[in-house]
């Protein structure tokens, strides 16, 4: 697996720890932002890993 997608696995799980905490503090406008964050962070470590694998 290529390096860059474990770093963008490792930050797609920090973001989903961030919007975790916020939400728990009823930081609305945080927890937004952190996951949208980590889901366009975590979809792109998903098309980078399926298109290195030769998959498509």
């Amino acid at each position: 697996m290529h390096f860059m997608v474990m770093i963008l696995f490792l930050l797609a799980g920090l973001l989903v720890g961030g919007a975790w905490a916020a939400y728990q503090n009823g930081a609305k406008y945080w927890t937004l932002i952190a996951g949208i964050l980590a889901t366009v962070t975590l979809g792109a470590a998903v098309a980078w890993m399926v298109s290195a694998s030769g998959l498509v």
